[in-house]
C-alpha cells in the first residue's frame, strides 16, 4: 500500500528518526568512549573495537542493499537496533568467549543502520524537494543530514553526563602524579592499567547500572521505530535473483562502484570518517583527559564535545547556504590541524581544565561537519547509485575505525597523530581534485546546461 507522505508526515517520520538514533547512540557511542578504559585488561576494549569494524567493513558490502530489499528500511533499523544487545550485555563481564562474537554482530549491525538510516533520509529529502522546491536540494540535505548529526551529538552529552553522574567517586578527585606519564608520551599497556590509579576501572555495582541504562536505550530505540516509523512502499524488491547471486551482485556492483573516479578521490575524506572519531574516543580519552584527571572525567569532557557538536550541526545547513560546502569542510579541516597542534605540545594536567573542554568543544564541531557533510556529499555526486555510495562510504568509513583500533597497542602517541593529519589533507586534496574536475567538465558543455550543471555544483 503506497503512503502519501505530506510535508508534515515527513517531518514525523524524521523525528522518528532522529529520537531513534538519538536514545540507542546515548548508550553505544558512550560506552565507545569508555571502551580503552572500562575494559582495559588484556586490552579486550580495544580488540573489541577493532573486531566491530571489521565486520563493520565485510556488513558493509554484503548486508545493506540484500537487506534494505528483502525487509525495507524500517525493518533493517529495528532489527539492526536489537542486535546490539548481546555486545551491550557482554559488557556486564567482558570476557573474550561472549565479547568478542558479540562484537562481531554488533559491527555486521552498524553498516546496514547507518546505511538504511541515510538512504531513508535521501528518500525524506527527494519528497520533501518534489513537495517544496523553493530550496536546493543540496541545501535540503545539508540540514536533514545536519539535523541527524544534531541529535547523534547529543548523546555525547546525556550519555556522558550519565556515565560522568555513576562512575564518579564519593571521595576527592585523583590527580596527575609526577611517576605518571600522560598525553603524547602516553605510553598504552595491553595488559590493563593498574600502575595508574586514574585508569583504575569502576566497580561492579556502578558497572552494572550504567550497563543495563545503556541496554534499555537500545530496546526503547527499537520499540519507537517499528511502531511509530511509516515504511518506504518501494524499498522491498523481491527479485528474481536468490540470496547467493544477490549477494554476489551486491559484490560486483560495490566493486564497480569502488573503482569510479569520484569514489577513489573520495577515499582518503571517507577513511578519515572513521579515524578521527576513533582516535577520540580511543586515545584522547584515555591518554589524556582519564590518565590524568580519571576515568570519570572522560564523560564530564566529552559532554562538550557533544554540546558544541550539536550547536554546530545546526549551524551547518545555514553555512553550507551562505559560504558553501568546500568552505565549511575547509573550516573542520582548520579546526582538526589545530587540535592536532595543541597535543603536540599541550601536557595534560588537572590544574589548567579549561584545555580538556577548549580540545573536546573544537573536535566535536569539526566532527559534526564531517559526519554531516561527507553524507550529504555522497547523496549528491551518486543520486542513481545511492545504496552502492552509501555501502562504499560506510566500509570505507570502518576501515577507518578497523586501522585506528588496530594499531592502538603498537604505536605512539605521535605516529598516530601523523597518520591522522595525513589522511585529512589526502581527504582534502582529493576533495579540491574533484571540485576542479567537476568545474572543469561543467565548462565544456554549452552554456545552458552550464548553468543547470554550476547550480549544483559543490
Amino acid at each position: 500500500m503506497t503512503i502519501n507522505m505530506n510535508k508534515k508526515r515527513i517531518v514525523k517520520n524524521l523525528l522518528v528518526m532522529f529520537s531513534s538514533y538519538f536514545i540507542f547512540f546515548l548508550g553505544f557511542q558512550s560506552l565507545s568512549n569508555l571502551q580503552t578504559t572500562l575494559n582495559s585488561e588484556q586490552g579486550i576494549g580495544v580488540d573489541s573495537q577493532a573486531l566491530i569494524y571489521a565486520s563493520s567493513m565485510i556488513s558493509s558490502i554484503l548486508l545493506p542493499n540484500l537487506l534494505i530489499k528483502t525487509i525495507g528500511c524500517k525493518w533493517t533499523l529495528v532489527s539492526m537496533f536489537l542486535c546490539s544487545l548481546p555486545y551491550m550485555i557482554s559488557n556486564y563481564k567482558p570476557s573474550f568467549g561472549f565479547m568478542m562474537p558479540s562484537s562481531i554482530l554488533m559491527g555486521a549491525a552498524i553498516s546496514p543502520l547507518n546505511t538504511a538510516g541515510a538512504f531513508y533520509i535521501n528518500e525524506m529529502s527527494l519528497r520533501y524537494h518534489t513537495i517544496d522546491m523553493s530550496e536546493s536540494m543540496e541545501t535540503i540535505l545539508a540540514r536533514f543530514f545536519g539535523i541527524l548529526s544534531f541529535f547523534q551529538e547529543n548523546t555525547q552529552i546525556w550519555g556522558n553526563l550519565v556515565s560522568y553522574y555513576i562512575l564518579r567517586p564519593a571521595t576527592i578527585p585523583l590527580t596527575n602524579q609526577t611517576n605518571i606519564t600522560c598525553g603524547i608520551n602516553f605510553v598504552k599497556n595491553p595488559n590493563g592499567n593498574g600502575t595508574n590509579p586514574n585508569l583504575q576501572p569502576p566497580s561492579a555495582e556502578k558497572r552494572y547500572i550504567l550497563i543495563t541504562i545503556y541496554v534499555l536505550s537500545a530496546v526503547i530505540a527499537a520499540s519507537l521505530m517499528g511502531f511509530f516509523l511509516d515504511k518506504l512502499e518501494n524499498d522491498i524488491q523481491k527479485g528474481k535473483r536468490g540470496q547467493c547471486k544477490e549477494v554476489l551482485w551486491r559484490l560486483l556492483a560495490a566493486a564497480k562502484h569502488a573503482i569510479l573516479p569520484d569514489q577513489i578521490l573520495l577515499l582518503p575524506m571517507s577513511i578519515f570518517f572513521g579515524l578521527e572519531l576513533a582516535f577520540y574516543t580511543g586515545e584522547i580519552t584515555e591518554a589524556f583527559i582519564a590518565c590524568s584527571w580519571g576515568v570519570h572525567h572522560v564523560g564530564l569532557v566529552t559532554i562538550c564535545f557533544g554540546v558544541c557538536g550539536a550547536l554546530m550541526s545546526l549551524l551547518v545547513g545555514p553555512l553550507v547556504k551562505c559560504i558553501s560546502l568546500m568552505a565549511v569542510l575547509f573550516l573542520a579541516t582548520i579546526a582538526y590541524v589545530f587540535n592536532c597542534v595543541v597535543l603536540f605540545l599541550w601536557e595534560p594536567t588537572p590544574e589548567f581544565k579549561t584545555i580538556y573542554f577548549v580540545i573536546a568543544g573544537i573536535w566535536g564541531m569539526a566532527d559534526a561537519i564531517w559526519w554531516s557533510q561527507v553524507a550529504a556529499l555522497y547523496g549528491l555526486m551518486f543520486p542513481n547509485d545511492r545504496e552502492a555510495a552509501f555501502s562504499n562510504l560506510y566500509f570505507w568509513c570502518f576501515f577507518g575505525f578497523f586501522l585506528s583500533y588496530s594499531y592502538a597497542n603498537y604505536f605512539t602517541m605521535t605516529v598516530k597523530i601523523y597518520i591522522l593529519l595525513c589522511f585529512l589533507f589526502a581527504g582534502m586534496l582529493g576533495y579540491m581534485i574533484g571540485q576542479i574536475k567537476l568545474k572543469c567538465s561543467t565548462s565544456l558543455k554549452p552554456k545552458k546546461d552550464t548553468a543547470v550543471c554550476e547550480n549544483s555544483a559543490l
